[in-house]
């Protein structure tokens, strides 16, 4: 006779080993893992493209797109600033600990600890992205597009920390790219959606005037790659991912609660 959900046990069930718990993995971190070239040479190759036929004719033309639409990017475009982002999942994290620790309910625990690691994950791609690219586009000191009537697009001031020559590439972008990419690793079958919002949260700052079209594609792809990176750090512990012999880590089968049973 099959077992109902009344006839489960309360407890002894185990829990999974919290991330800060687990071990190392036998594999060892292969840089191979993250398929890298797939994202730097596309990357390369689209934000060169932009460089040399995009950029400046977007940045003279921006006065003849429609103002509708950038009043609308305007008010979209710092849903993807990295503060909010990880305040949020630092957020979902802390408060699935919570549930861990104070509630009863086994059931609840073991769906609070798959929160907590995919909230974590989520933080640990958009901090690594973001604090590695703003430090990237103050060294490489491209000109924004506000002083393409002064400068030009191809204007670089290389390794000067200011605000106005911290062009490329595209922070925003960079934390569209990684929280995206984040959210299509962990569930696959919704990554188109989250591929297209990432292009349009992207090039929304494209509408503000605020980056060219080749800083835009270059954050897209850097934000993406950071994401495939951490996910196959994470699959070293053994938490959500697995990284097969070709291709982007893939999600780990979900762990059913009736196998982490005693018996």
């Amino acid at each position: 006779m099959n077992e109902t959900r009344e006839d489960l046990p309360k407890t002894g069930i185990r829990m999974p080993p919290l991330f800060w718990k687990r071990r190392v993995a036998h594999e060892t971190f292969r840089l191979s893992a993250t398929c890298w070239p797939w994202f730097l040479l596309p990357a390369a190759t689209l934000a060169l493209l932009c460089m040399a036929t995009l950029d400046g004719p977007v940045a003279s033309a921006r006065d003849a797109m429609s103002s509708r639409f950038q009043d609308f990017a305007a008010r979209l475009t710092d849903v993807t600033t990295a503060p909010w982002i990880l305040g949020a999942s630092g957020t979902v994290t802390v408060l699935a600990y919570v549930a861990i620790a104070c509630l009863a309910s086994p059931r609840v625990k073991f769906r609070a600890a798959l929160v907590l690691h995919q909230g974590f994950y989520l933080f640990c791609s958009v901090a690594l992205a973001s604090a590695t690219v703003n430090v990237v586009k103050r060294l490489i000191g491209r000109a924004r597009p506000t002083l393409f009537d002064t400068v030009g697009d191809l204007h670089f001031n290389v390794g000067v920390w200011a605000y106005d020559y911290a062009s490329f590439p595209s922070g925003h972008s960079t934390t569209s790219g990684a929280i995206f990419a984040g959210l299509a690793l962990l569930y696959p079958r919704l990554g188109p959606f989250f591929a297209a919002f990432a292009i349009f949260f992207g090039f929304a700052r494209i509408a503000v005037g605020a980056h060219y079209p080749s800083d835009v594609s270059a954050g897209l792809f850097y934000g993406a790659w950071i994401s495939v990176l951490v996910a196959c750090v994470f699959a070293r512990y053994r938490l959500l991912f697995a990284v097969p012999e070709r291709g982007l880590p893939v999600r780990r089968p979900r762990p059913r609660l009736r196998d982490r049973l005693r018996s």
